[in-house]
């Protein structure tokens, strides 16, 4: 029976799983990143983690990073959470290593497959996916299809302007969604304006849950945000479902009655009766990155 690889890239981790097609975890494996890694030792890891993971069974290799990519040419161009990474080939380094097939998007996009193939996404042909963690992110099924953009960078929905004059988000412009709501975003926000710096998000929304001042309004802030880009992406989409997933949903009972209170009250009326607001059940990225083999081997 085969198995697929899939690598999950994160801002402070490697991680990949050797799955089966019915999504059963067979092996898992991990390494570290973080601002510091550069390409070599970027590399290094894919290349080290691969060697771990082989299996005779093993058919192909799927790999979600942060964007922006191009997939067309394998290459993370860069990333705004790992800024020494500029233009890697990773596709075409793992393919001179090892004898696999590689397959390469960006990480919402494959969020976006692996919710439609294992989590909340089931049976939904049109599907829209918001990822929150360290980033913002966005994934979109169209017609049981993973819509790519021209090279694979479609759907930057963090970067997406909020307020002109906002804050510096990671990639360098202002105002940007993800500078509102995202970890990054929060703990950036937060140690700006109360000169304390917190070591997660995990404690910005303790704080939050608490009512402390500071929190409370920019969480408050990051919701408005929020639900106003996703208003443009339903109005534009169209979607059946819109699924959020990524680290940040472990704090859902927090933010997402409100969230999806404020995203009611600005889409048209139509979209109220049929589009369905969701927490997603967090499928791994990993196994986000598997079903994009699938993709291509079934």
């Amino acid at each position: 029976m085969n198995s697929y690889l899939g690598i999950d890239v994160g801002a402070g981790s490697i991680k990949a799983s050797l799955v089966h097609p019915d999504g059963t975890v067979l092996k898992n494996a991990s390494r570290l990143t973080g601002a510091e890694t550069d390409s070599g030792n970027f590399l290094e890891s894919l290349e080290n983690i691969v060697s771990e993971m082989r299996a005779p069974s093993l058919t192909a290799i799927g790999i979600g990073s942060p964007g922006p990519i191009d997939s067309e040419r394998g290459l993370l161009l860069q990333s705004a959470n790992l800024p020494l990474l500029k233009e890697v080939a990773l596709v075409d380094h793992l393919r001179n290593k090892f004898p696999y097939p590689v397959y390469y998007n960006n990480d919402a996009n494959v969020a976006a497959l692996g919710e439609y193939r294992f989590g909340r996404g089931k049976n939904s042909s049109n599907l829209l996916i918001l990822t929150l963690g360290t980033g913002l992110g966005g994934g979109w099924i169209y017609q049981g299809k993973l819509f790519n953009g021209y090279r694979g960078s479609g759907m930057e929905v963090g970067h997406v302007t909020y307020d002109p004059r906002g804050p510096v988000c990671g990639c360098g412009q202002r105002g940007c969604a993800e500078a509102y709501f995202s970890a990054s975003g929060f703990l950036n926000r937060y140690s700006e304006k109360t000169g304390t710096a917190l070591l997660s998000a995990e404690e910005f929304f303790r704080r939050a849950e608490r009512g402390e001042g500071a929190a409370s309004s920019l969480l408050d802030e990051g919701i408005e945000a929020l639900a106003q880009l996703c208003r443009g992406l339903i109005h534009t989409l169209n979607p059946e479902r819109m699924i959020f997933t990524g680290g940040l949903i472990r704090s859902w009972e927090l933010f997402g009655d409100g969230l999806k209170q404020r995203i009611q009250e600005l889409i048209f009326p139509v979209f109220r009766t049929y589009t369905q607001i969701l927490p997603g059940e967090n499928v791994s990225g990993t196994l986000g990155a598997a079903a994009l083999c699938m993709e291509h081997h079934e």
